[in-house]
């Protein structure tokens, strides 16, 4: 076993959809800090796919049962890789949204990547984005796309302060 974090790869040439996607549930909840399911072709072939999973060192043993008990996998590979990880802030802050039938104010997280020191990206959290514009129906219906877009142009290189203001006064509506 490895020390720190390795990423396990994993063949599997017969499971079905369900299956997989109760496997990754599960991953995900053991504490896998990635999962990605690559379709791809087998020997004779087959269809396939390629499991790749982030994980602590020392979960391989209870992961590597999940594999062989859940998928019935005969083996899989540790690799060694050097992970490189920007910096990334965490950020809570209220967005304050204004439009020409009121103001309303939601909670929104974000994170602004670095690299060095230097700011690269904000980003706002999909799952708030979504809340936001559900709860803006159908009094002012804004997709999750244009609040996404208005937020992160909105921030810039700047640190969120305890309220971010937008404004779609004029925006085009549904008429």
């Amino acid at each position: 076993m490895s020390a720190g974090v390795i990423l396990l790869m994993a063949q599997i040439d017969d499971a079905p959809g369900e299956l997989l996607g109760h496997v990754i549930e599960k991953m995900t909840e053991m504490g896998a800090k990635n999962v990605q399911l690559l379709p791809s072709l087998g020997k004779k072939g087959r269809p396939a796919y390629v499991l790749l999973v982030d994980i602590k060192a020392e979960d391989e043993p209870d992961f590597a049962a999940l594999l062989v008990g859940d998928l019935g996998i005969w083996g899989y590979r540790v690799l060694q890789s050097e992970h490189k990880h920007f910096d990334i802030r965490r950020y809570r802050t209220t967005l304050e949204l204004k439009w020409s039938g009121g103001v309303r104010n939601f909670p929104l997280r974000i994170k602004r990547i670095l690299n060095d020191g230097m700011f690269m990206r904000a980003k706002a959290e999909h799952d708030d984005l979504a809340a936001i514009s559900e709860q803006m129906q159908p009094e002012y219906p804004v997709s999750v796309a244009v609040l996404k877009a208005a937020i992160e142009t909105a921030l810039g290189a700047e640190e969120p302060g305890e309220t971010l203001g937008l404004d779609f006064t004029g925006w085009p509506q549904k008429q």
